[in-house]
């Protein structure tokens, strides 16, 4: 299987300018910063600086386990104003993405089978493992903990 990673003749909008890039890490989120740093302190072995930088990621409830049907997915607000997408690929698995393609951060818009698919260029995700499984999408989806307790799914991000 082969995945297509050009959206030339795709994209009906220009590709994007530095001054947009800039723009996206100036919008990340205080959390997905102290993510990045804890990735980036581990990788240089700096294992004390990256356990108190990833101790910034919250466990929040995000739905009751019958908000999700089997085969589906949601889309759900955190109280810290992100997104989350969550999948329930098998009966009583949950799983938790971020629910923008990694092509042009659109926000995904269904499933078809097994897969998440963007509405804008059809890219498609699997729903078990966040994989890329048709272009143009450029990579995985961010993919974060799940738990259920008491009936709820629960999401650390």
């Amino acid at each position: 299987m082969s995945i297509e990673t050009s959206c030339e003749g795709l994209c009906d909008s220009p590709k994007r300018e530095a001054t947009q890039v800039v723009e996206t890490v100036a919008s990340m989120s205080r959390r997905n910063m102290f993510k990045a740093i804890a990735a980036g302190a581990a990788a240089v072995g700096l294992g004390g600086l990256s356990a108190t930088a990833a101790k910034a990621a919250t466990k929040s409830k995000v739905c009751a386990t019958s908000k999700i049907s089997v085969g589906g997915g949601n889309i759900f607000a955190l109280k810290s104003g992100a997104y989350v997408l969550i999948t329930q690929p098998k009966k009583n698995v949950f799983r938790a993405f971020s629910p923008y393609c990694t092509h042009q951060q659109t926000l995904l818009a269904g499933i078809n089978g097994s897969n998440v698919i963007c509405s804008r260029h059809g890219a498609s995700y699997n729903t078990t493992t966040g994989k890329a499984t048709g272009g143009p999408a450029r990579g995985p989806l961010t993919v974060y903990s799940t738990s259920v307790s008491g009936g709820y799914v629960y999401v650390t991000a």
